[in-house]
C-alpha cells in the first residue's frame, strides 16, 4: 500500500498485475464456503485470486464483503461476479473492497457504457463516491486520489456468454473504462445450441473471434466454464488468454470425499471376509 502523500497511491490487486503482465491466473471458485478461513487456504495453496459467484450461489453481500476482506488481508484478489447488472449490485461489491467486479449476461454496448457509469468514478463514469474504504484499510483518501486510484486500479469485466456478445466483441473490447472479459463457456455454448460440446467449431471460433479483439485492444481475456478441459484451456493461453475458472470450491469437496470413500472401499475389498 502507497503512501497518501505525494507518492502515487496503489491499490494491492495481484489478479491485475499478473494477468496484465501475461502471467497465466487460476481462480478459486467460491460458492458454499463462507468461513472467513477459505481465503487463507486458497493463499497457502498459491492461488493468486478468487472467483467469489453471487450469481449461481446463495452467497448474500454481508458474507461477501467478509470474504473480500479476508482475502485482501491475506493477499489474494478477490473478483466478484455480480448477480445481476444493477447499479446498487456493482457499486456494493466495489465499496466492499472487490478487486475486480464481472458482470453476466451483457447483451448490447448500451448495458456495458452503463456499466461504466456505475462502476467508474468521474470522469468515466458516475460512482457515487465514499470514503474510508476498505481497499485503503478504512483510511480517510483524498477523493481526488481515492478515485484515480480505484478507476485505474481495480477491474471492470462484462461477460461474453451469448453469440451477440461475440458478435459485439471488438465494441466491447473498446469501450474506456472496461478492463477486460470473462467468457462464459457454458451459457455460450448452450445458446449456440451446443450444450457442453466444448471442441465444436461454434464454440472454438467464437473464443478465437473473442481474444483476437481482445488482443488488438491489449485488454485481458478469461475463460469459465472448462477448468476441466486443460488441453483447451492451454490453446486459449497459448493465444492470448491469461486467465480462468479452473477449481470450485464444492467440486473439491466433493472431490475429496469422493477420494476418501474409494480408498476405504478398495481396503474393504482386500481385507473383509465373506460371512458364513
Amino acid at each position: 500500500m502507497g503512501s497518501i502523500g505525494e507518492l502515487p497511491l496503489t491499490v494491492s490487486n495481484p489478479f491485475r498485475t499478473r494477468i496484465l503482465n501475461g502471467q497465466i491466473t487460476p481462480l478459486l471458485s467460491i460458492k458454499h464456503v463462507t468461513g472467513n478461513e477459505i481465503a487463507m487456504m486458497a493463499k497457502m495453496a498459491g492461488f493468486h485470486a478468487v472467483f467469489i459467484d453471487m450469481e449461481h450461489s446463495a452467497l448474500d453481500m454481508r458474507s461477501v464483503a467478509q470474504l473480500i476482506l479476508a482475502c485482501n488481508y491475506v493477499g489474494v484478489a478477490p473478483v466478484v461476479r455480480s448477480p445481476s447488472k444493477s447499479h446498487w449490485h456493482v457499486s456494493r461489491i466495489l465499496d466492499a473492497g472487490a478487486a475486480a467486479v464481472v458482470i453476466p449476461h451483457i447483451e448490447n454496448i448500451q448495458e456495458v457504457k452503463d456499466l461504466v457509469h456505475h462502476a467508474k468514478y468521474a470522469p468515466l463514469g458516475a460512482r457515487g463516491c465514499t470514503n474510508n474504504q476498505p481497499l485503503f484499510n478504512f483510511q480517510h483518501v483524498p477523493t481526488l486520489k481515492q478515485n484515480e486510484a480505484l478507476n485505474a486500479q481495480t477491474m471492470l469485466i462484462p461477460m461474453i456468454e451469448t453469440p451477440c456478445a461475440v458478435d459485439l466483441a471488438e465494441e466491447i473490447f473498446a469501450v474506456d473504462g472496461v478492463d477486460g472479459v470473462l467468457v462464459g463457456s457454458n451459457d455460450l455454448c448452450t445458446d449456440l445450441g451446443i450444450p457442453g460440446k466444448y471442441d465444436d467449431p461454434l464454440y472454438l471460433n467464437s473464443v478465437i473471434k473473442i481474444i483476437n479483439a481482445a488482443n488488438k485492444h491489449g485488454k485481458p481475456v478469461g475463460i469459465g466454464g472448462i477448468g476441466g478441459r486443460l488441453d483447451i484451456l492451454e490453446r486459449w493461453f497459448s493465444m492470448g488468454a491469461t486467465w480462468s475458472l479452473s477449481a470450485a470450491d464444492g467440486a473439491i469437496l466433493q472431490n475429496g470425499m469422493k477420494q476418501v470413500i474409494k480408498n476405504y472401499v478398495e481396503i474393504s475389498e482386500r481385507v473383509e471376509k465373506p460371512r458364513n
